[in-house]
């Protein structure tokens, strides 16, 4: 095999690993979300997250330092999942495209349970901040594609706003049983347009 054959097919590979560490992560995630809902999440062992995800403790060792990193390996990625589906709405005004991107990424039985389980967990609630402060940096360029005029300090506070709103409706929909995700980020976002 020539030297471009053998880099074409390592370009092939790559992906593949990704795949293979993001469907390993997620299983992890699945199953710590299912047992520190049941038991709590100071009775799950990590043995029992590795058992539950069908892995051994080398691999669950290889994506997660330890059992409060379970869940936030998803977290990590939320943020870049979140700037791309806002991303995907660039025919629409910014807020609008908020919603639509927070709508996809989050608005699941799914989420809303890793959510609760995060959120009232105070070792995981570390977490949840920094992806929200990873959500701001990562939403600062698709702010500034929507208003080109402005300074990057202006795209930094308006990022900063919408995320900080984000955070309260995520954090009102983690906590009631019955609210409307897409309701409640068009009331909460309009605030950046009320003044």
């Amino acid at each position: 095999m020539d030297m471009q054959g053998a880099d074409d097919e390592i370009r092939q590979i790559a992906p593949l690993r990704v795949r293979r560490r993001t469907a390993t992560q997620a299983e992890i995630a699945e199953a710590a979300a299912s047992l520190f809902e049941r038991y709590g999440f100071e009775n799950v062992t990590v043995e029992q997250i590795a058992t539950a995800a069908g892995i051994s403790m080398r691999t669950f060792y290889r994506h997660c330092s330890g059992k409060d990193e379970a869940l936030s390996v998803g977290l990590s990625a939320g943020p870049e999942e979140l700037a791309a589906a806002i991303g995907k709405h660039q025919d629409l005004p910014l807020l609008e495209a908020v919603v639509a991107g927070l709508v996809e990424v989050s608005d699941s039985p799914v989420r809303r349970s890793e959510l609760r389980l995060i959120l009232g967990t105070p070792a995981l609630r570390v977490s949840w901040l920094a992806a929200g402060r990873a959500a701001q940096e990562d939403l600062v360029g698709i702010v500034r594609q929507h208003f080109p005029a402005i300074t990057v300090f202006e795209a930094q506070a308006r990022a900063a706003a919408i995320i900080s709103i984000l955070t309260v409706v995520l954090e009102a929909w983690t906590a009631a049983e019955d609210d409307d995700l897409p309701l409640r980020a068009q009331q909460a976002l309009r605030v950046l347009t009320d003044w």
